[in-house]
């Protein structure tokens, strides 16, 4: 009776798994996705003051002998599911900062790739500091062929292009941030980021083979090389970063402490991370306290700095992305705040209303034309 039951079980197990698999996509049946989402169902389009296009079309696994057409769509009720699934906080644009050409697409009787339509975003005058956007568009329905479901909708990241200036760490240059008085909050932190843009024009060469790029030595510095490490390699809180920078090239890069775990980013993405405890006092004035592009009476940075920035708390993967250009300077845990890209005199203000200027030790040389998006 026993071994009736278990048989009756299999059974039941396989016949379920045979209906499930005819469910499944029949590789060999001809079918319709959005050319863009054949290999990635995440594109990028960078968008600057005029606006941007994406041509949108559909493509057919093999040529047709009838008209195929398909509704094109976009559906930013998507964006909720993909930011729940990935982690991240994709915002859509509003309806009047977008467009498409054209509803529906067709592929025509032996071909198989449709005509294009156009996406199409009218400039950035809806994009908000700090706000990352996606625009999901998608199959919403298909006429003479089945859809292949994972290649249904392509996810549409528009990086807003922002072109400002920065400020050089060339010829011995430097920034100095005074922490050191009326800051009783900084002496001993336990959650902390820090962040800047950072172009290296080049490494050191000469020992300890050092180039510093923002922090407080012996306390929480970002740096590149040591005498152990090549000079391209990036330091901080006892991370040796495994990334290959190169010079000039523009890198966002970021520091964060969370009482228990220190990860550091590169472009938004996680490049380290180390389990260790610690407390961090921004208000040290060990070799002379807190700098940008200098530390331990040299060690400089051969390069340009810009959108700086240090906050309390430790900052999510999600919102280092949607900051790298800039965000609102009334933010929430902001320290200190410094773009780099203007100056009274040799000062830098920070614009986080706390009042931390960084003070260049010599006339500031601006670097023109740096873009970011």
């Amino acid at each position: 009776m026993k071994l009736n039951i278990v048989y009756f079980l299999i059974n039941i197990f396989l016949i379920g798994s045979m209906l499930s698999g005819c469910k499944r996509e029949n590789p060999n049946t001809p079918s319709i996705y959005l050319t863009m989402a054949e290999t990635n169902p995440v594109a990028r389009l960078a968008v600057d003051s005029s606006g941007a296009a994406q041509a949108i079309s559909i493509t057919s696994s093999s040529l047709v002998d009838r008209e195929v057409s398909a509704e094109i769509r976009v559906d930013t009720l998507l964006i909720q599911a993909y930011n729940a699934k990935n982690g991240t906080a994709y915002k859509a644009l509003p309806e009047a900062a977008y467009s498409l050409s054209a509803n529906r697409v067709r592929i025509t009787p032996g071909t198989n790739v449709s005509d294009a339509i156009a996406f199409q975003v009218h400039g950035t005058e809806h994009f908000r500091v700090g706000e990352a956007y996606m625009m999901p568009i998608t199959i919403r329905s298909a006429a003479g062929m089945p859809v292949i479901e994972a290649s249904r909708t392509v996810y549409l990241i528009l990086n807003q292009v922002i072109i400002t200036r920065a400020a050089s760490l060339t010829n011995r240059n430097y920034f100095r941030v005074d922490f050191s008085t009326n800051n009783d909050a900084l002496r001993a932190m336990q959650n902390i980021t820090m962040e800047t843009r950072v172009m290296v024009n080049s490494f050191a060469t000469s020992t300890p083979f050092i180039s510093s790029v923002m922090g407080l030595e012996e306390m929480f510095l970002m740096r590149f090389g040591d005498v152990t490490v090549p000079p391209n390699v990036m330091q901080v809180g006892g991370i040796n970063v495994n990334y290959s920078f190169t010079t000039n090239t523009w890198y966002h890069l970021a520091a964060v402490y969370d009482g228990s775990q220190m990860r550091v980013y590169v472009d938004g993405q996680l490049a380290g991370s180390l389990a260790v405890s610690r407390t961090i006092d921004l208000t040290s004035m060990w070799a002379g306290g807190f700098h940008f592009g200098y530390s331990a009476g040299g060690r400089y940075l051969d390069g340009a700095i810009s959108e700086a920035r240090i906050w309390s708390r430790a900052l999510s993967q999600a919102e280092i992305n949607n900051g790298r250009c800039g965000v609102d300077p009334a933010s929430a845990g902001l320290i200190g705040y410094w773009k780099f890209n203007d100056a009274e005199g040799r000062t830098v203000r920070d614009i986080s209303g706390n009042n931390r200027d960084a003070v260049a030790m010599r006339d500031i040389v601006w670097v023109p034309g740096v873009r970011c998006e």
